[in-house]
């Protein structure tokens, strides 16, 4: 049996993507890796990155609000304003280097391969936003949340100074989101708040990224990035 690794938001970051799986020693024939979305955007390797994700065979890719815009383009070919003000124009420049052979491949990573949330044997989810709804974010009325939300993070951070656990985290061992930069809080180190975990240390823009071995909590980090495209 291998160890079960979980990864922040990569953002296109090609460099520190291949720095944490040398550092963690990720063995892609027995350990599994969790990516908890973001692969896209605002560096200028996001296909590339793609590339070595589909090598993966235990691969759980949750999907993000980045990699829905990701989705959307390379099955309908429109371009999204919003999109390529926050980074999308990197992402198009990557493409412009792959094979064309390889594009149905990606198709299938950011339609089928990638979810927008999972959950364990060990009653542990992983999602890239969050969710409002105790059970999971397949109830929530609204169901982009999984890919945006905030406010499960910010409801661990107010119950953690009331000393009073929310109930929303209630329904899960452990939870794992990105989404949310640590640092916002001023750390380029996970955040553990209850058992909420936010493991997006800012690859995205001059933090870090970061993968932790699930079990052991052992963490393992690239170097510091420098800006990316906000």
């Amino acid at each position: 049996m291998g160890r079960v690794l979980v990864m922040g938001d990569i953002h296109g970051n090609l460099t520190a993507f291949n720095q944490c799986m040398e550092r963690s020693q990720f063995d892609s024939n027995v350990d599994t890796l969790i990516q908890l979305g973001d692969v896209a955007d605002r560096y200028e390797n996001t296909a590339q990155v793609v590339e070595e994700l589909l090598k993966i065979p235990n691969l759980i890719a949750i999907r993000g609000n980045h990699d829905v815009w990701v989705m959307n383009w390379l099955l309908t070919n429109k371009i999204e304003t919003v999109w390529v003000n926050n980074g999308g124009k990197e992402t198009i420049s990557s493409y412009e280097k792959l094979a064309a052979h390889r594009i149905p491949e990606h198709k299938k990573f950011f339609t089928e391969i990638q979810q927008d949330s999972y959950t364990d044997s060990q009653n542990r989810i992983f999602v890239h936003g969050g969710f409002t709804h105790p059970k999971a974010p397949k109830f929530d009325l609204i169901k982009t949340q999984c890919h945006w939300d905030r406010s499960l993070l910010e409801a661990a951070v107010i119950g953690e100074k009331l000393g009073k656990k929310p109930t929303i985290l209630s329904g899960f061992n452990e939870i794992y989101i990105g989404h949310t930069k640590t640092l916002v809080w001023s750390t380029d180190q996970p955040i553990n708040i209850y058992n909420l975990w936010d493991m997006d240390t800012g690859a995205g823009s001059n933090g870090r990224l970061s993968i932790m071995d699930i079990e052991t909590k052992e963490l393992w980090q690239s170097d510091q990035v420098g800006p990316g495209i906000l």
